[in-house]
């Protein structure tokens, strides 16, 4: 009982470590739009009671005959501020839901049997939700969708920030900052902590537009209202000097200035404030997933032709390409392997040495020996006598 109570604990610890390394993002985004959508209910909330007692007193002031019907009219603020406190009450009360339908959806993975049907389910969700992760920010919207549907994972995925995300981008690539700076205005106290340049960068890109237009003095205007109080001095400085120039100058410092290619910069800037204000990896977990797998099943003979086995994932295509740039796996216990059946070399499969040097099982040799006890090496084509093998003994 002990033994098995043991194994439980170990089990479950290694559970809560699985899902705190994979599954951060599950809680952490809806709980900051929740902390986004609860400060926006403050400020709105305070806003409007402050007009409300300004009303209250500006009523009281009136003469007797006038207070009625500015009664009237202060009975249809209170029903438009009852509105909005329900409004942002019921947005509030959405995240919150969604926040504790997720952590019960991660509680019941740690409660789940080893290898019970119910953990191979919630396994399969947790892949349709890697992927369609994937697809949002590879911008397959409708294959998306499609997957979350059939899925049911509706309550863990986070459509609307991708979406969001998908609109900004856009409309930077047909040259439009408003939306854009528009999600700056919104999220302007955290986007403050983080000291991206983002708002600095695209009002700059306004700037360099009415330059490009010609329009100079409409230009030096929006610098003295939006650049001008900037912290970036230094590129501030620099981007005023394009004042004197023409968009087609030949001077490489300036000219990059002018190229159409920022605007790529911008959506790439904006796609990492935005994953950072929610706490978003760079990259999806299904990427960062893939690549630990490979990177621990990577070795040298993966890229050696010669050596190369059926058997081994990154040894076959696309894998072994995937996995080209990542690190090689860190052993600290070597094991042979037998190049025919797989299986390890040891006391009770002895490795075997042909003359020409290549090592074998010795169970994998008897299989291959032919009636009249002669072996065909495989990789040489060679053909020897059982005899002629050779004991491996390794220190």
């Amino acid at each position: 009982y002990n033994e098995y109570k043991s194994y439980l604990s170990m089990s479950t610890s290694s559970k809560v470590a699985e899902v705190t390394a994979l599954e951060y993002s599950t809680v952490k985004v809806p709980y900051e739009v929740l902390n986004k959508k609860f400060r926006q209910a403050q400020k709105i909330i305070d806003r409007e009671i402050a007009q409300l007692n300004t009303s209250i007193n500006n009523v009281s002031k009136l003469p007797p005959d006038l207070q009625k019907p500015a009664l009237s009219s202060l009975q249809s603020k209170l029903v438009t501020f009852r509105n909005k406190y329900m409004d942002c009450l019921n947005k509030e009360r959405g995240y919150a839901e969604k926040c504790v339908k997720r952590l019960d959806h991660l509680t019941q993975y740690v409660n789940l049997e080893e290898n019970s049907v119910n953990e191979i389910i919630w396994k399969k969700k947790r892949l349709d939700k890697m992927l369609v992760d994937y697809f949002l920010r590879k911008s397959y919207y409708d294959v998306a969708i499609d997957l979350v549907k059939e899925s049911g994972i509706e309550d863990i995925i986070d459509m609307d920030i991708f979406v969001t995300g998908q609109h900004i981008e856009s409309s930077l690539r047909a040259h439009d900052t408003a939306p854009c700076l528009q999600w700056c205005h919104d999220n302007k106290s955290r986007l403050k902590k983080t000291k991206t340049p983002l708002e600095f960068n695209l009002h700059t890109q306004n700037f360099i537009e009415m330059i490009r237009g010609g329009d100079y003095m409409g230009a030096i205007g929006y610098a003295q209202k939006h650049l001008v109080n900037n912290e970036e001095d230094e590129k501030l400085q620099e981007t005023l000097v394009l004042l004197a120039f023409k968009p087609d100058t030949d001077c490489e410092k300036y000219k990059k200035l002018f190229s159409v290619d920022r605007w790529e910069e911008l959506i790439i800037q904006f796609r990492k404030a935005n994953f950072e204000l929610y706490h978003l990896q760079s990259q999806s977990l299904l990427t960062t997933v893939l690549q630990s797998g490979l990177s621990v099943m990577k070795t040298h003979q993966c890229y050696s032709t010669a050596e190369k086995s059926t058997d081994c994932p990154v040894c076959n295509e696309p894998l072994n390409t995937l996995a080209l740039k990542l690190p090689y796996s860190h052993c600290t216990q070597s094991k042979l392997i037998c190049k025919i059946t797989g299986k390890p070399l040891n006391e009770h499969n002895t490795p075997m040495m042909l003359p020409n040097g290549y090592v074998y099982g010795e169970a994998a040799l008897r299989e291959m020996m032919e009636k009249d006890g002669i072996i065909t090496c495989p990789r040489t084509q060679e053909k020897f006598w059982l005899e002629q093998a050779l004991k491996v003994f390794v220190m």
